[in-house]
């Protein structure tokens, strides 16, 4: 039976336990380089002391014109590789397996790093901007900046990448009918919205090492649950190694309805739900708190991994007080979206820095 803190063996890689720490920006980090700062390799280190199982660095820009913020990482430029790399040697060193999650916000970007922010079609934002729609050359263009970004990660050491296709950013804008209203090949059906994925998965599977993991965040409600399972099968048979479960772009009505009786948030649920229709190892993520509610969710086998994001920025030693019977330091749940709106250092637990 498998169990929160067993081994899993994925495409060569023994990940020590079934933890995952998802990809949390640290906003105010960096700055407009998009460089490395010493905070970022303090930070990681601690959560590769603390012995989890699975790391997935933090969205990372591909473009310096698709970022989230000025401050956010990036590695469009090949001198930033070096301290991508540092964050990916103190994980290694401490038995962490660790993906760099690949990013670009499309749409998302704020004014302070576009005036025209790109997207697959041409609409207009609710802060009055409007966004550019992609033509096939810069659609090719930016998927080469994709690959680009792929092999820097390997070169610094990764394990492999996650594709972020999760949150209203690019990609997940290309899947979801509310964004993508292109009538070419990249737009319309099913099939056309996911060309630009399966074209970029083609083209890494074709450019990179074959020990080499290629993650996926998906956004499985996108545009409701039954076509994010279908998705998720079809990104399996483009090989994604590794799928984690998010939310994506889709209408409120057409959010999943979890039975009354279920435990977890919606987005857990669907998670556990694209699971079933899937052969590659799946990751779930959003509320799970402490490892009581990690290890139910793997030995009824819903799930192969569980993310947990709060729990680990508070106490970076949750997988090793879980394992030890030992209560985890709780996230006080101070307000939404804390680490993100405000300094995540001054959060009142006091671990994260």
């Amino acid at each position: 039976m498998p169990s929160l803190y067993s081994e899993y063996t994925l495409k060569e890689h023994l990940i020590p336990n079934r933890l995952v720490m998802p990809p949390m920006v640290c906003f105010n980090w960096s700055d407009d380089t998009g460089r490395v700062s010493d905070e970022h390799i303090r930070h990681y280190e601690k959560r590769g002391i603390g012995q989890v199982g699975l790391v997935v660095v933090e969205a990372t820009a591909i473009s310096k014109i698709g970022r989230l913020a000025p401050s956010q990482l990036g590695i469009w430029d090949h001198k930033q590789v070096e301290g991508l790399s540092k964050i990916a040697g103190v994980l290694g060193s401490r038995g962490s397996k660790s993906l760099l999650q690949i990013h670009h916000a499309g749409d998302k970007a704020p004014k302070s790093v576009a005036s025209e922010p790109l997207a697959p079609s041409r609409y207009e934002l609710p802060d009055g901007r409007i966004t550019k729609a992609l033509t096939r050359g810069e659609i090719k263009g930016i998927q080469k900046e994709f690959l680009v970004a792929a092999l820097r990660a390997e070169e610094a050491g990764y394990d492999g990448i996650e594709i972020h296709g999760a949150h209203g950013y690019l990609i997940n804008q290309f899947l979801s009918p509310l964004t993508n209203h292109r009538e070419d090949a990249y737009g319309g059906s099913p099939e056309n919205r996911l060309r630009f994925a399966k074209e970029l998965l083609t083209l890494l599977k074709g450019n990179l090492p074959e020990n080499f993991i290629i993650g996926y965040r998906h956004g499985g409600n996108t545009p409701t649950l039954a076509e994010g399972i279908e998705i998720s099968r079809e990104l399996e048979q483009m090989g994604v190694d590794l799928l984690h479960i998010s939310a994506g772009i889709a209408e409120e009505k057409d959010l999943p309805k979890p039975p009354e009786s279920f435990p977890y948030s919606w987005i857990v649920y669907t998670g556990m739900e694209t699971k079933k229709a899937l052969n590659i190892p799946v990751v779930v993520v959003n509320g799970i708190r402490t490892p009581e509610e990690g290890e139910a969710i793997i030995k009824k086998e819903l799930s192969d991994f569980v993310a947990v994001g709060r729990g680990l920025l508070v106490d970076s030693k949750w997988i090793i007080k879980g394992e030890q019977g030992q209560p985890v330091n709780p996230c006080l749940r101070c307000k939404p979206r804390c680490f993100y709106l405000t300094d995540g250092r001054k959060c009142p637990q006091n671990s994260i820095a």
